[in-house]
């Protein structure tokens, strides 16, 4: 039997195209999805102008509203000399007033949190949308975000821009100040988000294991936060992201040769995936959590290359291995 070439050639591109990688469409409509009445507290607002003369009675007022910060006892003398220090104290009061200037209103953030919980609504349907409220942490900037039940806790005073003496002054270090900005604010608010959805049996035991479940979180916000820029969803200077993509096949040749990959070394782990001003293991200009990044890319590809896994699933699919083996993660430079 004879076969024309020409056909021959057009269905061996069709073959070709269905195992190849086409990166997918994240930025879409989701105008049609309705959150109902979406708004930010801004609990800071209500403490701070409370009347230390008559603390119980202003907290009593506001329990309701602000349950996730006053379910202690209000009967509790304890309780109540412990917000009374806090809301006299004079740093926090200039705290206060510095989160009042930066953010006279939370317009800006509320949309875009809006936007970014429509996205996660059409992606996890069942889920439940958390409340959101605003706090002055007392510059608490390990945990600038934090959910508790169902609301996230966003502390403003840690978003006050990298330009913010303070900061400094209380000896934090530099590589952390860089993201204390209000740019950062929606991407930490889904990160917690997704952490919370990693199943509670999705145990570490590889360096693989660590950063593929640290891909799965930084897709999920190219997914709820698509018109966020790269650099800004892994916190690295628009450089640093430039420098991983030019050192990528350097880099993923030196886990490979090294044994890093399948390590089950704490130590080796931690090495490449905690936050810090660099990468030691390779030079100064190696900006930290290399790990992540790699993580982020081996799980773009396995979206990539399978169009019917929903983010759901890949959040569900607890195979690691697998999920690395069908992504056909190779760098490209």
């Amino acid at each position: 039997m004879k076969f024309n070439t020409f056909y021959i050639i057009i269905i061996l591109m069709l073959l070709n195209s269905c195992n190849s990688e086409k990166e997918r469409k994240l930025d879409f409509d989701v105008s049609g999805i309705k959150l109902g009445d979406f708004s930010i507290t801004r609990y800071e607002c209500d403490l701070f102008s409370l009347q230390p003369d008559h603390i119980k009675e202003g907290l009593q007022a506001i329990q309701q509203k602000y349950w996730i910060f006053l379910a202690a006892d209000l009967e509790d003398t304890t309780n109540l000399n412990q917000i009374e220090d806090f809301i006299t104290d004079p740093e926090l009061i200039n705290a206060f007033h510095e989160t009042e200037k930066k953010f006279p209103d939370l317009n800006s953030l509320s949309s875009e949190l809006e936007s970014a919980f429509k996205y996660y609504t059409h992606y996890f349907p069942g889920n439940l949308i958390p409340q959101v409220f605003t706090y002055v942490s007392g510059y608490q900037y390990e945990y600038p975000v934090q959910i508790f039940d169902s609301a996230i806790i966003i502390g403003l005073d840690v978003y006050l821009g990298k330009g913010f003496k303070t900061y400094s002054e209380i000896g934090i270090p530099q590589y952390k100040i860089e993201r204390m900005q209000p740019d950062y604010i929606s991407i930490d608010c889904m990160k917690e988000l997704a952490l919370q959805l990693l199943p509670p049996s999705q145990k570490t035991t590889t360096f693989l294991d660590e950063i593929i479940n640290l891909g799965k979180v930084m897709y999920f916000l190219d997914a709820t936060l698509p018109k966020k820029e790269d650099y800004l969803k892994i916190g690295y200077s628009q450089e640093q992201i430039k420098w991983c993509s030019e050192n990528e096949r350097n880099l993923w040749a030196f886990i490979i040769d090294n044994q890093v990959l399948f390590s089950s070394d704490g130590q080796i782990i931690r090495k490449f995936t905690n936050d810090g001003p660099f990468t030691a293991a390779f030079s100064k200009d190696a900006p930290a959590r290399l790990g992540v990044w790699f993580g982020w890319q081996i799980v773009r590809s396995y979206m990539n290359y399978h169009p019917e896994i929903t983010l759901a699933e890949l959040f569900r699919n607890t195979d690691n291995k697998l999920i690395f083996s069908q992504s056909k993660y190779k760098p490209i430079q």
